[in-house]
This record gives C-alpha cells, sequence and structure tokens, in this order.
C-alpha cells in the first residue's frame, strides 16, 4: 500500500507502466509553451501521430466547408489555418484518448476528463483565464484514477462499484490503495515536470474550501459543474459540496444570464463530442 511518504519515490516504477500518454504530450506542449515556436516545428512533431494530424486536418476542414472551400490534406497548411491554441487543445485531446484507450475500463474516464475540460474552458472564458490552460489542465485532471487501473483493476472496480450507492469514492481509494487519485496525479504531474500551477489544480480539484490559484479554483468548479449537468451520465454525479472560496475569486453569479448560457454551451460541445 502507497503512503504520501513513499509516493514521490514508487511514481517512477507507475509511471514507467503507464501507457505512451506522457512522451507524446509533453513533448509537444513543451514546444508550445515557447512563444517563438515555428508553426513548421509543431507540425513536424504532431504529424508524427496519425490521430493527431486527422484531428488537425478534421478541424480546419469543418472550417472550410462552411465556406464551400475544398477540403485540405496537408497538415502545416491546416495547422497554420486553425492556429497554435487549437493545435495544442487537439494535442492533448488525441493524445490523451490513445492513453487511455489501452484500458478497457477508463472509456469513462475520457469522458469526465473532457466533459471538466470543456466546462473549464467556459468558466475560464467567462473569467479572464487563459482558456487553453483551463483546458489542459481539465483533460489531465483525473491522469490519477488511470494508475489505479494499472496498480489493481479487479480492486479499483470493485471499489468503483461500492461507491456508486454513497459517493464516497475518494475514501475508499485512500483506504484501499493508501492514497486518492488526486495525490498519486499530482506526484504523477511533478514527475512530468508540469508547470506547478498545473500539479496544484490537479492536486486540488476535490477541495472544498482551498483555492492555490485562478486555476486551480477553475478545475475545482469544473468538476462540480459537470456533476450537476450529469455530463457524461453517470449514477454517482451527484454534488454535494461546493467551494464557496473557488466562487468569491473567481466572481461567479450562477443566476446570470451568462451562466445560463454557459451551462448550454458546456452541454452542447459535450454532446457534440460524444457523437
Amino acid at each position: 500500500m502507497l503512503t504520501a511518504d513513499t509516493l514521490p519515490v514508487a511514481i517512477g516504477a507507475i509511471a514507467r507502466h503507464l501507457p505512451p500518454f506522457p512522451k507524446v504530450v509533453l513533448q509537444l506542449l513543451e514546444m508550445l509553451r515557447d512563444e517563438d515556436v515555428s508553426m513548421d516545428a509543431l507540425t513536424r512533431q504532431a504529424r508524427n501521430d496519425p490521430v493527431i494530424t486527422s484531428g488537425i486536418l478534421a478541424t480546419a476542414n469543418r472550417l472550410r466547408r462552411i465556406n464551400a472551400q475544398p477540403d485540405l490534406h496537408d497538415p502545416f497548411v491546416a495547422a497554420s489555418l486553425i492556429g497554435v491554441a487549437q493545435l495544442q487543445r487537439i494535442v492533448v485531446t488525441a493524445a490523451m484518448n490513445k492513453f487511455l484507450a489501452e484500458d478497457k475500463g477508463a472509456s469513462f474516464l475520457f469522458n469526465h476528463s473532457h466533459a471538466v475540460a470543456i466546462v473549464a474552458q467556459e468558466l475560464a472564458q467567462l473569467c479572464g483565464i487563459s482558456t487553453e490552460k483551463a483546458y489542459v489542465a481539465g483533460i489531465l485532471h483525473d491522469v490519477g484514477q488511470l494508475c489505479f487501473h494499472i496498480m489493481d483493476a479487479e480492486r479499483f472496480q470493485e471499489v468503483y462499484r461500492q461507491s456508486i450507492a454513497d459517493g464516497r469514492l475518494i475514501e475508499r481509494k485512500t483506504a484501499t490503495f493508501g492514497v486518492d487519485h488526486t495525490q498519486i496525479a499530482a506526484a504523477l504531474a511533478a514527475h512530468w515536470e508540469l508547470p506547478e500551477d498545473f500539479i496544484l489544480s490537479i492536486r486540488d480539484h476535490h477541495e472544498d474550501a482551498v483555492v492555490t490559484s485562478r486555476l486551480q479554483a477553475v478545475i475545482n468548479l469544473a468538476e462540480s459543474v459537470s456533476r450537476g449537468l450529469d455530463i457524461p451520465e453517470s449514477p454517482k454525479n451527484r454534488v454535494t459540496r461546493l467551494n464557496a472560496k473557488a466562487v468569491d475569486e473567481l466572481g461567479i453569479d450562477w443566476g446570470s444570464p451568462a451562466m445560463h448560457d454557459c451551462f448550454g454551451r458546456c452541454r452542447a460541445r459535450f454532446q457534440y463530442m460524444v457523437q
């Protein structure tokens, strides 16, 4: 069983048994953090993965079809059309899908991660926070769940099943594995040398009275909102606590027309994603 003290040492071994998501994404995210990186360099890296290349072409061609323009077949031209921000979104989403595809029990995790990413991006837009950082942090926030699949899939599924009735998933995971998924995910993010605000957002996305950054506040509330909207549908989706400090930090007014529109966009975007 893991403990908070043994986790920093154990995480290296756990990371070695994960699918090859980090290598793909971390290289591209590192390039995307460089304001002077060329689109040519990004495209050369991205086109090594056929799933990411397909996503770039599909996104660009959807825009072109609106204007009755012929489809593009060159990833560089397509990437230039959609821009760096959209390219980053495609890279992280496609890579996470590929990352989780090797685990048969992880389809819900991918859909949940994508739902949180969508909600986080919409909240970030309202609150003046980087929408791209919010999206990436949302996609990555639950990566610790996959570690439990790797460690003992049968025990994790039993914990998951038992928690449907009362929602006490975090408590049961801690009792079974010694740490919860937020701790193991934060350790994994630190092992991958992700930015500090990403690590804090991952670590504290279930805290109900903690704000460590505005990005963390967005991810924390996006977790609650996605479950409140029941996207993706699940009997476990319930909101029993809400981080009031995060609400105050972001200046959110739940009854405002802007928030009602935000909820509608979140539902619509998620439904479009799963079609």
